[in-house]
């Protein structure tokens, strides 16, 4: 398996990595702001093409270093899963994916930029992906509900938690298949994340309750269709 590196909070690079997640944010919203709807239409596709194209680079890299394997590549962590969904939602707008980058989106990507964990290697290379693939995370829902108009159904936030179970249920056993650690759900993440409290299973019980929170939270902050 490929060694995990934590970037510590606090240290130049990490605040280097927030600097440019929020700039980069930010930028693009006010660029597009103001812009005809089959513009921020384009855009939406273009982002989601260099999304495909980042990803593609990553595997590459790894394949040609050798490191490629299927403890650590495979794009079965949350935030990868988030990820493959918010390529397909900027061109399909698709509801339910739309309402998963949302509700889960957001608070691992926000997660993770604060408590930094590489899985996929170390280099320039694989601290852009990092930073730009959760920069994306948080982008992508805000881009589509600020830009392009989309709206959460009220009781989206229940039936994404549950629709979450799905991924849980299946990569579990399979961490124990391959002896991976895919959504970290076969052994804690070397991250210093306040809300990783006690040992396997007890940490994941305590990151549902967590996450369900943060759902909870982002359902009763954004506007919702009827």
């Amino acid at each position: 398996m490929i060694e995990h590196f934590v970037i510590e909070p606090l240290s130049t690079i990490w605040w280097t990595g927030i600097v440019f997640t929020f700039v980069f944010i930010l930028f693009i919203l006010l660029l597009l702001k103001g812009r005809t709807l089959s513009e921020k239409n384009s855009f939406a596709r273009w982002l989601s093409i260099s999304f495909v194209i980042a990803y593609l680079i990553s595997n590459s890299i790894a394949v040609y270093n050798g490191t490629w394997n299927l403890q650590d590549n495979l794009p079965l962590h949350l935030c990868r899963i988030s990820f493959l969904i918010s390529i397909i939602v900027l061109n399909t707008r698709s509801q339910w994916m739309y309402e998963w980058v949302l509700f889960l989106g957001i608070p691992s990507g926000l997660h993770s930029l604060l408590t930094p964990e590489l899985t996929q290697g170390v280099g320039p290379w694989f601290y852009f992906d990092f930073y730009f693939v959760h920069a994306g995370l948080i982008l992508v829902p805000i881009y589509l509900t600020m830009m392009l108009g989309m709206r959460a159904r009220k009781d989206a936030w229940l039936k994404t938690i549950l629709r979450l179970q799905i991924p849980v249920a299946i990569i579990l056993p399979f961490n124990f298949l391959i002896e991976s650690n895919y959504m970290y759900l076969r052994e804690k993440p070397l991250a210093n994340n306040p809300f990783l409290i006690g040992e396997w299973p007890i940490y994941i019980v305590v990151l549902e309750i967590v996450m369900i929170a943060h759902v909870f939270i982002i359902h009763k902050l954004t506007p919702k269709n009827l």
